[in-house]
Protein backbone atom coordinates (compact mmCIF):
# COMPACT_ATOMS: atom_id res chain seq x y z
CA UNK A 1 0.00 0.00 0.00
CA UNK A 2 1.28 3.40 -0.79
CA UNK A 3 1.68 5.94 2.19
CA UNK A 4 0.20 9.19 1.78
CA UNK A 5 1.47 12.62 3.07
CA UNK A 6 -0.37 14.07 5.78
CA UNK A 7 -0.84 17.11 3.60
CA UNK A 8 -2.01 15.11 1.13
CA UNK A 9 -4.07 13.38 2.87
CA UNK A 10 -5.98 16.83 4.31
CA UNK A 11 -6.29 18.52 0.57
CA UNK A 12 -7.94 15.21 -0.88
CA UNK A 13 -10.51 15.43 1.94
CA UNK A 14 -10.74 18.89 2.08
CA UNK A 15 -11.50 18.50 -1.93
CA UNK A 16 -13.70 15.58 -1.81
CA UNK A 17 -16.16 17.68 1.17
CA UNK A 18 -16.35 21.01 -0.82
CA UNK A 19 -17.14 19.04 -3.95
CA UNK A 20 -19.71 16.50 -2.10
CA UNK A 21 -21.06 20.49 -0.53
CA UNK A 22 -21.86 21.67 -4.04
CA UNK A 23 -23.74 18.91 -5.01
CA UNK A 24 -25.63 17.83 -2.11
CA UNK A 25 -29.35 18.25 -2.04
CA UNK A 26 -31.49 20.20 0.40
CA UNK A 27 -31.98 17.88 2.99
CA UNK A 28 -28.52 16.44 3.01
CA UNK A 29 -26.85 19.66 2.51
CA UNK A 30 -26.45 20.97 6.92
CA UNK A 31 -24.01 17.24 7.11
CA UNK A 32 -22.40 17.87 4.24
CA UNK A 33 -21.22 21.86 4.81
CA UNK A 34 -20.52 20.83 8.62
CA UNK A 35 -18.22 17.87 6.69
CA UNK A 36 -16.83 20.66 4.46
CA UNK A 37 -15.74 23.28 7.73
CA UNK A 38 -14.45 20.03 9.59
CA UNK A 39 -11.81 19.47 6.58
CA UNK A 40 -11.21 22.98 6.27
CA UNK A 41 -10.37 22.64 10.06
CA UNK A 42 -7.78 20.18 9.25
CA UNK A 43 -6.50 21.46 6.29
CA UNK A 44 -5.88 24.86 8.60
CA UNK A 45 -3.66 22.53 10.98
CA UNK A 46 -2.07 20.59 8.42
CA UNK A 47 -0.98 23.76 6.33
CA UNK A 48 -0.13 25.51 9.96
CA UNK A 49 1.73 22.32 11.43
CA UNK A 50 5.37 22.74 9.65
CA UNK A 51 7.90 25.57 9.47
CA UNK A 52 8.45 27.62 6.17
CA UNK A 53 11.83 28.67 7.18
CA UNK A 54 15.31 26.99 8.60
CA UNK A 55 13.82 23.39 7.35
CA UNK A 56 13.03 21.37 4.16
CA UNK A 57 9.62 21.43 3.62
CA UNK A 58 7.40 18.32 4.06
CA UNK A 59 5.84 16.16 1.38
CA UNK A 60 2.74 18.03 -0.21
CA UNK A 61 3.77 21.75 -0.02
CA UNK A 62 3.92 22.21 -3.76
CA UNK A 63 0.24 20.38 -3.78
CA UNK A 64 -0.59 22.78 -0.80
CA UNK A 65 0.47 25.97 -2.47
CA UNK A 66 -1.72 24.54 -5.33
CA UNK A 67 -5.19 23.84 -3.68
CA UNK A 68 -4.07 27.23 -1.20
CA UNK A 69 -4.54 29.09 -4.40
CA UNK A 70 -7.71 27.80 -5.96
CA UNK A 71 -9.51 27.59 -2.51
CA UNK A 72 -8.70 31.15 -1.81
CA UNK A 73 -9.44 32.03 -5.09
CA UNK A 74 -13.12 30.05 -5.37
CA UNK A 75 -14.29 31.29 -2.01
CA UNK A 76 -12.37 35.60 -2.15
CA UNK A 77 -16.28 36.64 -2.48
CA UNK A 78 -16.82 34.93 0.70
CA UNK A 79 -13.64 35.55 2.36
CA UNK A 80 -15.47 37.27 5.34
CA UNK A 81 -17.67 33.94 6.20
CA UNK A 82 -14.20 32.11 6.29
CA UNK A 83 -12.33 34.08 8.88
CA UNK A 84 -10.07 33.63 10.55
CA UNK A 85 -9.42 30.59 8.70
CA UNK A 86 -9.09 32.32 5.42
CA UNK A 87 -6.86 35.23 6.37
CA UNK A 88 -4.32 32.06 8.37
CA UNK A 89 -4.70 29.94 4.30
CA UNK A 90 -3.55 33.80 2.66
CA UNK A 91 -0.84 34.15 4.56
CA UNK A 92 0.25 30.76 4.35
CA UNK A 93 -0.11 30.39 0.54
CA UNK A 94 2.10 33.88 0.41
CA UNK A 95 4.95 32.22 2.39
CA UNK A 96 4.87 28.94 0.75
CA UNK A 97 4.77 31.44 -2.83
CA UNK A 98 7.66 33.19 -1.29
CA UNK A 99 10.04 30.38 -0.87
CA UNK A 100 9.17 28.27 -3.51
CA UNK A 101 9.95 30.99 -5.67
CA UNK A 102 6.18 31.73 -6.65
CA UNK A 103 4.94 35.22 -7.31
CA UNK A 104 2.59 35.24 -4.25
CA UNK A 105 -0.74 35.70 -4.90
CA UNK A 106 -2.21 39.67 -3.83
CA UNK A 107 -4.65 40.40 -1.41
CA UNK A 108 -6.76 43.10 -2.37
CA UNK A 109 -7.61 44.21 1.15
CA UNK A 110 -4.48 44.56 2.13
CA UNK A 111 -2.87 47.55 0.44
CA UNK A 112 0.04 48.61 2.38
CA UNK A 113 -0.81 48.31 5.74
CA UNK A 114 2.01 46.10 7.45
CA UNK A 115 -0.09 45.53 10.66
CA UNK A 116 -2.66 43.29 8.05
CA UNK A 117 0.58 40.89 7.72
CA UNK A 118 1.58 41.05 11.49
CA UNK A 119 -2.25 40.24 11.66
CA UNK A 120 -1.97 36.90 9.14
CA UNK A 121 1.62 36.03 11.41
CA UNK A 122 -0.41 36.01 14.35
CA UNK A 123 -2.97 34.16 13.06
CA UNK A 124 -0.41 31.71 12.00
CA UNK A 125 1.15 31.67 14.75
CA UNK A 126 -1.94 31.10 16.79
CA UNK A 127 -2.89 27.91 14.53
CA UNK A 128 0.49 26.54 14.75
CA UNK A 129 0.58 26.39 18.74
CA UNK A 130 -3.57 25.07 18.12
CA UNK A 131 -1.67 22.23 16.34
CA UNK A 132 0.88 21.42 18.93
CA UNK A 133 -1.91 21.00 21.14
CA UNK A 134 -3.64 18.13 18.88
CA UNK A 135 -2.04 15.06 20.74
CA UNK A 136 -0.36 16.60 22.58
CA UNK A 137 1.84 13.46 24.79
CA UNK A 138 2.80 15.61 28.27
CA UNK A 139 5.07 12.64 29.12
CA UNK A 140 7.22 13.77 25.79
CA UNK A 141 9.75 16.69 26.48
CA UNK A 142 10.35 17.37 23.01
CA UNK A 143 6.60 17.63 22.44
CA UNK A 144 6.24 19.94 25.36
CA UNK A 145 9.17 22.14 24.46
CA UNK A 146 7.42 22.22 20.53
CA UNK A 147 4.67 23.35 22.29
CA UNK A 148 5.93 25.64 24.86
CA UNK A 149 7.91 27.63 21.87
CA UNK A 150 4.76 27.42 19.78
CA UNK A 151 2.82 29.45 22.83
CA UNK A 152 6.04 31.82 23.20
CA UNK A 153 5.57 32.73 19.35
CA UNK A 154 1.76 33.13 19.79
CA UNK A 155 2.86 35.55 22.32
CA UNK A 156 5.23 37.66 20.48
CA UNK A 157 3.30 37.70 17.09
CA UNK A 158 0.37 39.32 19.31
CA UNK A 159 2.51 41.95 21.25
CA UNK A 160 4.00 42.82 17.50
CA UNK A 161 0.27 43.54 16.63
CA UNK A 162 -0.43 45.66 19.79
CA UNK A 163 2.38 47.82 19.18
CA UNK A 164 1.33 48.61 15.72
CA UNK A 165 -0.76 51.27 14.29
CA UNK A 166 -3.05 50.88 11.49
CA UNK A 167 -2.34 52.99 8.54
CA UNK A 168 -4.74 52.40 6.21
CA UNK A 169 -9.12 51.86 6.88
CA UNK A 170 -8.28 47.98 6.02
CA UNK A 171 -5.60 47.66 8.50
CA UNK A 172 -8.13 49.48 11.35
CA UNK A 173 -11.02 47.45 10.21
CA UNK A 174 -8.50 44.01 10.43
CA UNK A 175 -7.08 45.28 13.64
CA UNK A 176 -11.24 45.47 15.32
CA UNK A 177 -11.76 42.15 13.78
CA UNK A 178 -8.67 40.62 15.25
CA UNK A 179 -9.60 41.53 18.84
CA UNK A 180 -13.20 40.97 18.61
CA UNK A 181 -12.26 37.64 17.33
CA UNK A 182 -9.81 37.20 20.33
CA UNK A 183 -11.92 38.55 23.43
CA UNK A 184 -14.71 36.52 22.14
CA UNK A 185 -12.23 32.85 22.20
CA UNK A 186 -10.35 33.63 25.23
CA UNK A 187 -12.87 35.44 27.03
CA UNK A 188 -10.19 38.45 27.81
CA UNK A 189 -12.15 40.70 30.00
CA UNK A 190 -9.00 42.92 31.15
CA UNK A 191 -7.65 42.58 27.18
CA UNK A 192 -10.89 43.93 26.04
CA UNK A 193 -10.24 47.39 27.68
CA UNK A 194 -6.81 47.22 26.51
CA UNK A 195 -8.31 46.31 22.96
CA UNK A 196 -10.21 49.21 22.81
CA UNK A 197 -7.96 51.65 24.09
CA UNK A 198 -5.99 50.33 21.21
CA UNK A 199 -8.48 51.01 19.03
CA UNK A 200 -9.39 54.27 19.79
CA UNK A 201 -5.67 55.25 19.70
CA UNK A 202 -5.35 54.47 15.80
CA UNK A 203 -8.89 56.24 15.05
CA UNK A 204 -6.93 59.26 17.05
CA UNK A 205 -3.93 58.94 15.23
CA UNK A 206 -5.44 58.61 12.18
CA UNK A 207 -7.83 61.06 12.60
CA UNK A 208 -5.07 63.34 13.21
CA UNK A 209 -2.69 62.66 10.39
CA UNK A 210 -5.63 62.84 7.69
CA UNK A 211 -5.46 58.96 6.54
CA UNK A 212 -9.31 58.30 6.32
CA UNK A 213 -10.11 61.92 5.66
CA UNK A 214 -11.42 60.58 2.41
CA UNK A 215 -13.36 57.99 3.91
CA UNK A 216 -14.94 60.58 6.20
CA UNK A 217 -15.89 62.82 2.89
CA UNK A 218 -17.33 59.71 1.14
CA UNK A 219 -19.45 58.96 4.32
CA UNK A 220 -20.38 61.82 5.01
CA UNK A 221 -21.54 62.99 0.87
CA UNK A 222 -23.75 59.95 1.01
CA UNK A 223 -25.52 60.78 3.70
CA UNK A 224 -26.33 64.56 2.76
CA UNK A 225 -28.31 65.72 0.13
CA UNK A 226 -26.98 66.57 -3.02
CA UNK A 227 -26.96 69.90 -3.88
CA UNK A 228 -30.10 71.83 -5.49
CA UNK A 229 -28.77 72.96 -8.73
CA UNK A 230 -32.65 73.51 -10.05
CA UNK A 231 -35.01 75.33 -8.47
CA UNK A 232 -38.65 75.13 -9.17
CA UNK A 233 -38.90 78.40 -11.29
CA UNK A 234 -36.98 76.85 -14.17
CA UNK A 235 -38.95 73.94 -15.48
CA UNK A 236 -41.42 75.94 -17.89
CA UNK A 237 -44.56 75.61 -16.04
CA UNK A 238 -47.10 72.68 -17.61
CA UNK A 239 -50.85 72.32 -17.23
CA UNK A 240 -50.33 68.46 -15.66
CA UNK A 241 -47.27 66.22 -14.83
CA UNK A 242 -44.28 67.35 -16.50
CA UNK A 243 -43.74 65.65 -19.48
CA UNK A 244 -40.80 63.91 -21.09
CA UNK A 245 -39.36 67.70 -22.48
CA UNK A 246 -39.22 68.84 -18.39
CA UNK A 247 -37.25 65.45 -17.49
CA UNK A 248 -34.54 66.40 -20.04
CA UNK A 249 -34.48 69.72 -19.19
CA UNK A 250 -33.65 68.95 -15.40
CA UNK A 251 -31.19 66.53 -16.59
CA UNK A 252 -29.67 68.59 -18.79
CA UNK A 253 -29.25 71.21 -15.76
CA UNK A 254 -27.54 69.03 -13.53
CA UNK A 255 -23.89 69.22 -12.98
CA UNK A 256 -21.71 66.40 -14.72
CA UNK A 257 -20.95 65.04 -11.12
CA UNK A 258 -24.27 64.09 -10.45
CA UNK A 259 -24.85 62.81 -13.44
CA UNK A 260 -21.88 60.97 -13.28
CA UNK A 261 -23.13 59.30 -9.89
CA UNK A 262 -26.74 58.65 -10.82
CA UNK A 263 -25.79 56.80 -14.15
CA UNK A 264 -22.41 54.61 -12.56
CA UNK A 265 -25.52 53.70 -9.79
CA UNK A 266 -28.18 52.84 -13.11
CA UNK A 267 -25.00 51.15 -14.86
CA UNK A 268 -24.07 48.68 -11.79
CA UNK A 269 -27.62 48.16 -11.08
CA UNK A 270 -27.99 46.70 -14.94
CA UNK A 271 -24.73 44.70 -14.55
CA UNK A 272 -26.01 43.21 -11.23
CA UNK A 273 -29.63 42.49 -12.84
CA UNK A 274 -27.79 41.07 -15.32
CA UNK A 275 -25.26 38.74 -13.29
CA UNK A 276 -28.46 37.28 -11.23
CA UNK A 277 -29.73 36.38 -14.61
CA UNK A 278 -32.81 38.51 -14.50
CA UNK A 279 -32.33 38.42 -18.83
CA UNK A 280 -32.52 34.61 -19.07
CA UNK A 281 -35.58 33.80 -20.33
CA UNK A 282 -36.96 30.67 -18.63
CA UNK A 283 -37.57 28.82 -21.77
CA UNK A 284 -33.77 28.49 -22.83
CA UNK A 285 -31.28 26.89 -21.89
CA UNK A 286 -29.72 27.55 -18.06
CA UNK A 287 -26.23 27.83 -19.50
CA UNK A 288 -27.91 31.16 -21.33
CA UNK A 289 -27.05 32.95 -17.96
CA UNK A 290 -24.15 34.69 -16.98
CA UNK A 291 -23.20 32.50 -14.38
CA UNK A 292 -24.73 29.32 -14.75
CA UNK A 293 -24.76 25.90 -13.13
CA UNK A 294 -26.72 24.74 -9.91
CA UNK A 295 -23.92 24.55 -7.13
CA UNK A 296 -23.94 26.06 -4.07
CA UNK A 297 -21.47 28.74 -4.90
CA UNK A 298 -23.11 30.06 -8.15
CA UNK A 299 -26.38 30.17 -6.58
CA UNK A 300 -24.29 32.12 -4.15
CA UNK A 301 -23.17 34.64 -6.48
CA UNK A 302 -26.40 35.57 -8.42
CA UNK A 303 -28.21 35.92 -5.23
CA UNK A 304 -25.55 38.56 -4.06
CA UNK A 305 -26.53 39.82 -7.26
CA UNK A 306 -29.97 40.00 -6.68
CA UNK A 307 -29.49 41.63 -3.33
CA UNK A 308 -26.68 44.33 -5.20
CA UNK A 309 -30.14 44.89 -7.50
CA UNK A 310 -32.18 45.58 -5.12
CA UNK A 311 -30.06 47.83 -2.87
CA UNK A 312 -28.82 49.99 -6.22
CA UNK A 313 -32.39 50.56 -7.28
CA UNK A 314 -33.21 51.45 -3.96
CA UNK A 315 -29.99 54.07 -4.15
CA UNK A 316 -31.26 55.34 -7.66
CA UNK A 317 -34.22 56.67 -6.67
CA UNK A 318 -33.27 58.42 -3.49
CA UNK A 319 -29.99 59.95 -5.35
CA UNK A 320 -32.73 61.33 -7.75
CA UNK A 321 -35.50 62.55 -6.18
CA UNK A 322 -32.60 64.51 -3.72
CA UNK A 323 -31.09 66.00 -7.23
CA UNK A 324 -34.18 67.02 -8.46
CA UNK A 325 -36.77 69.02 -6.32
CA UNK A 326 -38.69 70.70 -8.96
CA UNK A 327 -39.66 67.22 -10.30
CA UNK A 328 -40.32 65.50 -6.69
CA UNK A 329 -40.42 68.38 -4.54
CA UNK A 330 -38.09 69.26 -1.21
CA UNK A 331 -38.17 66.44 1.70
CA UNK A 332 -41.29 65.74 2.56
CA UNK A 333 -43.43 68.06 0.44
CA UNK A 334 -45.07 67.99 -2.98
CA UNK A 335 -43.69 69.56 -5.68
CA UNK A 336 -45.07 72.50 -7.22
CA UNK A 337 -47.12 71.29 -10.16
CA UNK A 338 -48.77 68.55 -7.99
CA UNK A 339 -49.72 70.79 -5.70
CA UNK A 340 -51.19 73.09 -8.44
CA UNK A 341 -53.07 69.79 -9.47
CA UNK A 342 -54.46 69.62 -5.69
CA UNK A 343 -51.99 67.97 -3.67
CA UNK A 344 -50.89 68.62 0.01
CA UNK A 345 -47.89 70.49 0.65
Amino acid sequence: MIAVSPLHAAISAHRAAYDAYQVAPDDEAEAACCAMEDALDALVVGACAFPILGRPLPEGAGALLAHLRWWLAEEAVHAEEYQPDYGILLGRAADLAAVQGYAPAADPSAGSDPIIAAIVAADMATAAHTACLVHLDEDDDEQVERCNAAAQETDRTFEIVHSMMPATLSGLHALTRFYARDAKLYDRCSGGSEYLAHVARALIACDSVGRFSWVRQLEAQSEQPLEVVIQAGEIQPCSGVPGKAQVEAAWRALPAETRDRIGIIATDLVFQAFVHGDAYVATGSPRDRAVPGRSKAAQAIRDAAADAETARLNELHRVVESALPCLFGPASENPEWAVAMGAKR
